[in-house]
């Protein structure tokens, strides 16, 4: 019963990294006045780029000693223009036909830069949770940032939503007309059975690079080459 319960709650750690797209100091509200912004490429290691280039997804695994949960990265390129991913990415009402475990989804505010999304999960063994996030999105020529963040939603129970989940994408234009796709996320499953959050932590990681690839395949792309953690 132990170890189900630490696996039912390490899928809810890697179901609330799987449908993101970090907070920051400014509001979305006030980003959504900024009008274009600049878009910085990804950063990569000269191994980073040579395994993107082939194809591969590249993991990391950030140091983030003062918070309780864990910092992940995966960075892979996807094959498509910005308005192609642009549109993928912030498609929220049909995240259910292509992103993991997500079951349903609610959007409930929406402007031309932020929206507030209801996601409702489906977990094995019967499990459910939920949690709304608010999504904002930066434009620049030559890409585009969407943050998101978890915020209140009082009429639902902590036992049935994860204590933190934050995180952003961050594509601009790359080698060969191609883009690069940095998909970052923190996340704290939140209460787990003694002794069990380390591992529920790092079985989360290993959806991470699933986002990229359930992208890659939603814009018709072949199937990519996953790689292990590399440093940041």
């Amino acid at each position: 019963m132990v170890f189900r319960a630490a696996f039912v709650m390490a899928l809810l750690a890697c179901a609330a990294v799987a449908v993101a797209v970090s907070g920051a100091a400014q509001g979305p509200e006030l980003r959504g006045q900024r009008g274009m912004a600049e878009i910085a490429c990804p950063v990569l290691s000269t191994l980073e780029r040579d395994d993107v280039l082939k194809g591969k997804i590249v993991m990391r695994e950030l140091a983030n000693p003062s918070r309780k949960g864990r910092t992940y990265e995966a960075v892979g390129i996807l094959p498509a223009t910005l308005e192609e991913a642009l549109a993928i990415i912030t498609d929220y009402r049909r995240y259910a036909e292509f992103m993991p475990r997500v079951e349903r989804v609610v959007v409930t505010d929406e402007s031309v830069s932020v929206s507030l999304v209801e996601q409702y999960l489906k977990l094995p063994l019967g499990m459910h949770r939920r949690y709304r996030l608010r999504y904002s999105l930066l434009r620049g020529e030559a890409g585009f940032r969407i943050e998101w963040v978890k915020v209140a939603w009082p009429e639902v129970p902590l036992s049935q939503t994860v204590a933190e989940t934050s995180g952003y994408w961050q594509v601009a234009r790359f080698a060969g007309g191609q883009l690069l796709a940095l998909y970052h996320v923190y996340t704290d499953p939140g209460r787990v059975p003694l002794g069990m959050k380390g591992l529920a932590l790092s079985l989360s990681k290993h959806e991470i690079p699933d986002v990229i690839e359930k992208v890659r395949r939603r814009l018709g792309a072949p199937r990519p080459v996953k790689d292990g953690p590399s440093p940041a």
